[in-house]
């Protein structure tokens, strides 16, 4: 039995991603999605990608002893298990990615988010407008662009009057 130290982390215990209602939806479904994509969604969602396929093979084996582990030691009390390997995926794991998500949050608060206060602006796309950004690409550009417009056309009515006081003195002024 684990001894469940502190000092080695506490007590492992496995996932069981097989048992999970999600896990079985995908597993039995998604030959049969995939084989419908074409005539049924590509129309609406795009073309197929491979990498979805590819992200959905490696959630399958997820968690699976069958697909690869590593036999790892308590050091304290010697006892030894499995712990198998993750897909490491985002997106369709929700164990892998939400572990990568909270990775990649303390990431950039701790090397990207500079002490200073923030401001968050939020654009959507109204729905109607999606379609074209969807299959012209090159239109994200000019989007950002015009949302940058935006901001600095707020900014400049605002009471605030300019960039580097609505935004705080940053160094070197603000720059999107």
């Amino acid at each position: 039995m684990a001894c469940g130290s502190k000092e080695t982390g506490g007590v492992y215990r496995p996932r069981r991603p097989q048992e999970s209602p999600f896990y079985k939806l995908v597993e039995r479904f998604f030959p049969q999605f995939e084989a419908v994509y074409q005539e049924r969604y590509q129309e609406r969602y795009g073309f197929w990608r491979p990498i979805i396929a590819t992200a959905v093979a490696k959630f399958l084996e997820c968690g699976d002893l069958k697909h690869g582990f590593a036999r790892v030691r308590c050091p304290k009390c010697r006892h030894e298990m499995l712990v198998a390997f993750s897909c490491r995926g985002r997106c369709v794991c929700p164990s892998c990615h939400e572990k990568r998500a909270l990775e990649k949050a303390g990431w950039v608060t701790e090397h990207v988010c500079a002490e200073v206060p923030h401001r968050q602006f939020l654009f959507t796309i109204p729905k109607r407008l999606r379609l074209y950004f969807r299959y012209d690409r090159s239109l994200l550009g000019a989007l950002c662009q015009a949302a940058w417009r935006t901001v600095r056309a707020v900014v400049v009515g605002s009471k605030f009057g300019s960039p580097a006081r609505f935004f705080g003195d940053w160094g070197g002024g603000f720059r999107p």
